[in-house]
């Protein structure tokens, strides 16, 4: 069964499953509906089959592509009408749920209308996909051309000669590491061979640098062998063991495996031997396969070397480590400095680079189209190649164009990296192609773009066909993970969920999405093709393709103020098909009742806006998968009968601001039977003080939470009885917790009631950061700084004034940074704190520590045993009658002030 048959396949017998519970059993319509479904899952298999193998052969054919979008437009509408259906099982269900009485009973004609409906839209749609091959003389996938992207790399001879770029730019470094890796003393182990990867993506310059190293005289005299062996994208483990024998020297004639490994396996005997295997990369083939499963056999070749041999690997792949078993070093070619790309540029664009100064005019043009390159020098390579020797107003033309306005010019370097996207799976190839939809340099986050293609569906777990249940999210990490590992996302340095795209692989994903997604500027509203389904605006203008499934708003890097926008009120008849609705930076003053009609929404994304609530309307989305509203810091009140979104996964509250700042936020309560959702993410959680507001208690049953919690507000806590249980300590998915208390310090009876509300808010022994604020008490519960704990990274305790006693925190052997402001009751810090009544070093990875605002501290005592080995930072504010401070490393860094 394909990818494509296993994803239908799964859709359908979860949409039939749905029906069965729905529809009647006496009704006379009901089996004719699960027949035309089965009828339109088989037409639709049949398309996707076609699709994906469409997918594979030249992307920009421009006579497949009308056909292409005919067999798109189906799979879109096939999926509106499945939506649909799905909605109206979930809303049923709802209704069921909550016991409320359900306005469409078994006969109400509106039910009765709706089943109609949809048999209609199905046996239309299947009549439709049945007239698509004939209409356009359609020929069958196994009569398409195999020209994949990548194939002319086939012709590329396997071993020779290796001559070497005639210059090579800002690769110095790399290439000094490498030789040192090649000739350093150290030996490969009794099992393992030397295996030294360079990886990067296409046209970074991985051959050149391989070449560099392989020609340097310092690396030849250290080897007695050298070999160089090109390998074809289709290469079996006969034709690789081949290429090695006669690079070695040996005879090619020999036809069976085993006599080729005996020949290879004498010549390397006794010889110490440099290998290098160049474009190890084809992991989608059969070949790469059985070459997985051969490598064993090639290793004890290998090992037959002399100590210090070395094979050297140019890979594209994160899984090449897969094939050689080996963890050895690996050097990641990134893109090359602006500088050192216009020396590129310049030296391929002018027989001597210098010339370029006496043109002004062209030293401009040249700068900004080496701008174009991304770091690429196989792109300076080829821009710098074909300028050569032309006039300016072919230099300015350049100059004013996109890389995606030059694909002629710019063919092997698209060709260079669609070949990577090639080897993905389907699934993870749409993923990809959606990310033509941002600018350039656009900064996002993990999360929020596995949510998005979550929305469109295109994640799915892949052991759904076992029935296994595993978390779309999961799935949707490890797609993310694999473009990390091929280079498509690049990290955002300091930020662990910031990527980005380069400018190319960011320009190639618009190329592989023509006519299907598209970026449109405020001046361009009247161009919009009728294919295009999904667009990201650039400022707050609203196009009316009635075709759209995806609409995100973006005003560039920083938010303008004076941008205020709001929904028109014919939305829903405008953009009724959409499932991703992102507003971005956009400033929004409030939504229009008629969003609730955009029954297919599934994202719904408001950010940093001083929107103050939504409309009820909103609890009528019931395919809605997640509710984002980051920095709202407006938001009073969220829609009272939001548990009827029983799809809803992420309820993101969160805020940028500091976890111990003053932060206002108007947000006074959540809306009840919150339990009753299935949240992955609930990042605020804000205890109301109404009798009528959401109780503290019903975070008890969603144990699937997950990332952070700020749980605000817990002085509206007015009884024991409302914290019966423990509540958090079952959430072994929480990484990050706030807990927080508002007001002044309170009374004795209220100060009681704290320390009860802290132990019943235990969190589970996998929580990594914690942060408590406002407590008023005494003392901490047992549970604040137990060594169980073992993996808490980040402590900070604030506010809690009348706090006479720190917990035993050095009890928590990973924490790194604790953080200690606002304990007015504080006035000495002793052995306990640092040990409590254990005997080992305390605080043994502690590396940052702060006293801030501790007006009463007046010494800091402690024994050998409390010498905190690991610190590199103290940090003491605000501390006046501090005298006595414990002796601390000389490495320390200390800070008063």
């Amino acid at each position: 069964m394909t990818i494509g048959e296993m994803i239908l396949g799964a859709i359908f017998q979860a949409i039939l499953t749905d029906l069965r519970h729905l529809i009647l059993s006496s009704s006379a319509e009901a089996p004719d509906l699960e027949k035309d479904l089965r009828s339109l899952q088989r037409s639709l298999t049949r398309i996707q089959s076609i699709l994906e193998d469409v997918e594979k052969n030249q992307v920009n054919k421009k006579e497949q592509k009308p056909w292409v979008f005919e067999f798109r437009d189906v799979q879109y509408e096939a999926n509106d009408v499945l939506d649909e259906i799905r909605m109206e099982c979930l809303r049923r269900r709802t209704v069921r749920l909550h016991k409320v009485r359900d306005t469409v009973s078994w006969m109400n004609p509106n039910r009765l209308h709706f089943e109609k409906n949809i048999k209609v839209r199905l046996r239309q749609m299947i009549e439709d996909i049945d007239k698509i091959p004939t209409r356009n003389a359609f020929r069958p996938a196994e009569a398409l051309p195999d020209r994949r992207a990548g194939d002319q790399d086939d012709a590329k001879p396997t071993t020779g000669n290796v001559s070497s770029e005639s210059a090579l730019f800002g690769r110095e470094a790399e290439i000094e590491t490498i030789v040192k890796l090649l000739t350093s003393d150290g030996k490969p182990s009794y099992n393992d061979p030397g295996v030294i990867t360079i990886q990067g993506v296409g046209g970074i310059g991985k051959t050149a640098v391989a070449q560099a190293v392989y020609n340097r005289k310092d690396v030849s005299k250290n080897f007695f062998l050298q070999m160089w062996v090109y390998v074809p994208r289709h290469v079996a483990i006969t034709k690789l063991t081949r290429s090695i024998l006669e690079a070695a020297g040996g005879s090619s004639n020999l036809s069976e495996l085993h006599m080729l490994q005996e020949q290879l396996k004498e010549l390397l005997a006794g010889k110490k031997y440099l290998l290098v295997l160049d474009n190890l990369w084809n992991e989608k083939s059969e070949d790469w396969e059985e070459l997985v499963s051969n490598w064993d056999e090639l290793k004890k070749i290998f090992l037959a070397g002399a100590p210090g041999s070395r094979i050297l690997v140019t890979t594209r792949s994160p899984t090449t480590t897969r094939i050689t078993r080996t963890i050895g070093p690996s050097i990641l070619l990134r893109g090359l400095s602006f500088d050192d790309s216009l020396s590129v540029f310049l030296h391929h664009a002018f027989e001597n680079p210098v010339e370029y100064r006496k043109e002004p005019e062209l030293a401009i043009a040249g700068m900004e189209i080496t701008a174009k390159c991304s770091g690429s020098p196989l792109a300076a390579k080829t821009l710098g190649s074909r300028l050569r020797g032309e006039d300016r107003s072919t230099w300015e033309h350049f100059r004013k164009s996109g890389m995606l306005h030059l694909k002629e010019s710019c063919y092997g370097i698209f060709r260079s990296l669609e070949s990577t996207y090639h080897q993905l799976p389907p699934h993870q190839k749409r993923c990809f192609r959606f990310c033509g939809l941002f600018p350039k340099s656009h900064v996002f986050d993990k999360d929020t773009f596995i949510r998005l293609w979550m929305a469109q569906g295109y994640i799915f777990p892949k052991e759904i066909s076992a029935g296994n249940e595993r978390r779309v999210e999961d799935v949707g990490a490890e797609y993310f993970d694999s473009f990390v590992d091929r280079l498509f996302f690049e990290p955002i340095e300091g930020c662990s969920t910031k990527y980005k795209m380069s400018g190319l692989i960011s320009e190639l994903a618009q190329l592989l999405t023509e006519g299907e997604c598209s970026m449109i500027h405020h001046d361009m509203m009247s161009s919009v093709q009728e294919t295009i389904r999904h667009s990201a605006l650039i400022l707050d203008h609203l196009h009316s393709s009635t075709s759209l499934e995806g609409l995100i708003y973006t005003s560039g890097a920083s938010r303008s103020p004076e941008i205020c926008w709001q929904l028109p009120q014919n939305m829903a008849q405008k953009l009724k098909r959409l499932r991703v609705l992102d507003f971005g930076n956009i400033e929004i003053e409030s939504l229009d009742a008629s969003i609730g009609q955009l029954i297919h929404l599934r994202y719904l994304g408001i950010t940093s806006s001083s929107i103050k609530g939504l409309p009820d309307s909103v609890s009528n989305l019931y395919n809605l998968q997640t509710l984002c509203l980051r920095n709202c810091k407006r938001l009073k009140t969220l829609p009272k009968d939001l548990s009827y979104l029983t799809g809803l996964r992420h309820l993101d509250l969160h805020d940028d601001a500091d976890f111990d700042d003053e932060v206002s936020f108007s947000l006074c309560s959540m809306p009840k039977n919150i339990y009753k959702l299935k949240l992955q993410t609930l990042s605020k959680f804000v205890v109301g003080g109404k009798r009528k507001d959401c109780r503290i208690s019903e975070l008890k049953k969603l144990t699937q939470i997950r990332g952070d919690l700020r749980i605000l507000d817990l002085h509206n806590i007015h009884h024991v009885d409302e914290v019966k249980e423990e509540i958090l300590s079952d959430k072994e998915f929480l990484s990050r917790l706030e807990l927080q208390w508002g007001g002044n310090p309170s009374s004795g009876e209220l100060s009681s009631l704290h320390e009860h509300v802290l132990r019943k808010l235990k969190p589970h022994t996998n929580l990594q950061e914690l942060w408590i604020v406002g407590y008023n008490r005494a003392l901490f519960p047992e549970w604040v700084g137990h060594a169980s704990f073992s993996k808490l990274v980040k402590v900070r305790l604030s506010k809690c004034r009348t706090c006479v006693q720190l917990p035993p925190l050095g009890r928590l052997e990973l924490l790194e940074e604790l953080w200690l402001k606002d304990m007015d009751g504080v006035e000495y810090v002793d052995c306990q704190f640092c040990c409590g009544s254990n005997q080992r070093i305390g605080f043994p990875s502690l590396r940052k520590l702060s006293f801030e605002s501790m007006p009463k501290l007046k010494g800091w005592y402690g024994e050998e045993r409390c010498k905190l080995p690991s610190l590199q930072e103290l940090y003491i504010k605000d501390c006046p009658l501090l005298l006595c401070c414990h002796s601390i490393s000389d490495r320390t860094k200390v800070s008063f002030i």
